[in-house]
């Protein structure tokens, strides 16, 4: 099909639909022309050849006679991982028009991999219906190989997303089946680490602090065998709330003295309360900007805040 090889030729030539129809014909009409939909004019077909810089037999020959190339493709979805591992994601709506995907030649790894690039962008721009969609695809393809650490990603998302829309139990039936699959694999510990500490704010969104404390335990034993420090801030408040709820006070002390992030302020007053200091505490709760979203998802914190507001808040 004519359409199919004008495409296949423009993402070898690194052009967008715009680029290689300026000047010759609309956007849209080139469009429905590598859709199929429509086909182009000989006078058409002479001078898009031109700015593909290729011959009109090149264009008008099978598509099947194109010979697929899995090491172009898999040096672009490495290219793109690496974009996208960095936050920046201007270029993959452009990788997506290229539905490499759909190739017959592509393997289960890299198509599972385009997906979870793919999964990781509509997430960014908060489309979830498609980032559930090529998450789903990306596990699919992915469980076909040896457990990676892109599986693990995907695993993530997936998990992710069931947080969001408040399925917790089933985000834990998956994150925990994955971890208890990656244990034993030494060569994939930081996936370890992350599924870990996603199953413990799962817990703790649940309520059950003592199951945490005794994760977290887990996870800081790996997190310094490993000599990182994984999402350091986010561990320090999570332990810090679960030593609050354990009324752990000792260890609680040393927690929050271990980081300024004004997150923990309100932990800092309640272990100054705790202490007996209470001048200090009154002078911090004082200062202490009542974060809403937070106290409104967070019984424990709510918890506090109202003992704190209760005891210090009219002296």
């Amino acid at each position: 099909m004519v359409g199919q090889r004008i495409k296949e030729t423009r993402h070898r030539n690194n052009l967008t639909q715009e680029e290689l129809a300026e000047g010759i014909i609309s956007r849209t009409y080139l469009s429905l022309i590598e859709k199929g939909s429509v086909q182009p004019s000989t006078n058409v077909l002479i001078k898009l050849s031109e700015r593909l810089n290729c011959s009109l037999n090149d264009l008008m020959s099978e598509t099947s006679n194109f010979r697929y190339n899995d090491v172009e493709v898999f040096r672009e979805i490495v290219y793109h991982e690496y974009k996208v591992e960095h936050g920046d994601f201007t270029t993959i709506k452009n990788l997506i028009s290229k539905e490499y995907e759909k190739a017959d030649e592509i393997s289960v790894s890299d198509k599972g991999r385009l997906h979870l690039i793919y999964a990781k962008y509509y997430r960014h721009i908060s489309e979830n219906e498609k980032m559930h969609m090529h998450t789903k695809e990306s596990i699919i393809s992915l469980s076909n190989n040896v457990i990676n650490h892109f599986y693990i990603d995907a695993v993530l998302i997936k998990a992710g997303y069931l947080i969001e829309t408040g399925d917790i139990t089933q985000a834990l039936d998956i994150l925990e089946e994955t971890y208890f699959l990656v244990c034993q694999m030494s060569d994939l510990k930081l996936g370890r680490l992350k599924l870990l500490f996603e199953i413990i704010e799962c817990y703790y969104k649940k309520e059950q602090y003592f199951t945490c404390r005794r994760l977290l335990d887990q996870f800081s034993y790996l997190k310094e065998s490993m000599q990182i420090h994984y999402r350091q801030d986010e561990y320090l408040l999570l332990f810090s709330k679960v030593a609050a709820a354990e009324q752990d006070f000792e260890l609680l002390d040393s927690l929050v003295r271990m980081t300024d992030s004004s997150r923990m302020t309100l932990l800092k007053c309640f272990n100054l309360y705790k202490k007996n200091q209470i001048m200090e505490a009154v002078e911090l709760f004082k200062g202490y900007q009542k974060n809403t979203d937070e106290l409104k998802v967070d019984p424990l914190m709510t918890g506090i805040y109202l003992e704190l507001e209760d005891r210090i808040g009219s002296l």
